[in-house]
């Protein structure tokens, strides 16, 4: 499935940025403070702030493409579930809408995709399919690293101190610690879960 594929792609090309920023974090935390000026020249300053720019830059454009590619075969797989199935309850529009509400973010999201993952598993008694341990794996690491990530946004939003910068870094290097597994987590149900719903239609249409 080309969505399935390019949301892969999308995703690992985040978790690279995702590095890139944790490495600027570093190199911002070293760099503040007084003394900085005298262990570092002012080239390597300048060079150290623009990496972190950068980094920061191409972590944004590749979170956005990221997340308009596994939006997308998140729509798709729940599209594709309701064809299978009147169980389903979320529509495909709202699968992804979730993500965006406040509060019901932390649970809807993984509802749709529990519903989209057992409908395609079992389309006949959709809630006798278990949902996987990676799956509740995925979302929990979703939330831990929303969370982490939050924390160090509201932090690094205004002017820090030496503390709070290396506090961010810390943070930072916390939430890629999450990222990892969180990408390996989810390009595995993606993966699964595709392969579940063609299984499916390969079977209807020799029946």
């Amino acid at each position: 499935d080309m969505r399935e594929r390019l949301a892969t792609i999308a995703v690992l090309v985040w978790l690279v940025c995702d590095f890139l920023t944790t490495v600027g974090s570093v190199m911002t935390a070293s760099t503040t403070g007084r003394e900085a000026a005298t262990i570092f020249s002012a080239a390597e300053l300048q060079n150290m702030d623009r990496f972190s720019t950068v980094a920061d830059l191409l972590y944004m454009l590749a979170f956005l493409v990221s997340a308009i590619c596994v939006g997308r075969w998140i729509y798709r797989a729940n599209a594709n579930a309701h064809t299978l199935s009147d169980a389903m309850m979320i529509s495909p529009g709202w699968s992804v809408g979730w993500y965006f509400i406040p509060i019901a973010s932390l649970f809807k999201p993984f509802q749709a995709m529990r519903e989209t993952w057992q409908v395609s598993v079992c389309p006949s008694d959709p809630y006798s399919a278990p949902v996987p341990a990676v799956m509740r794996l995925w979302w929990g690491l979703w939330v831990a690293s929303n969370i982490l990530s939050n924390v160090s946004s509201r932090i690094s939003f205004n002017t820090m101190s030496f503390r709070e910068a290396w506090v961010v870094a810390w943070l930072e290097i916390a939430t890629f610690v999450v990222d990892v597994p969180l990408v390996i987590a989810l390009i595995i149900v993606m993966r699964r879960l595709t392969a579940n719903q063609r299984a499916v239609v390969d079977t209807r249409i020799f029946e």
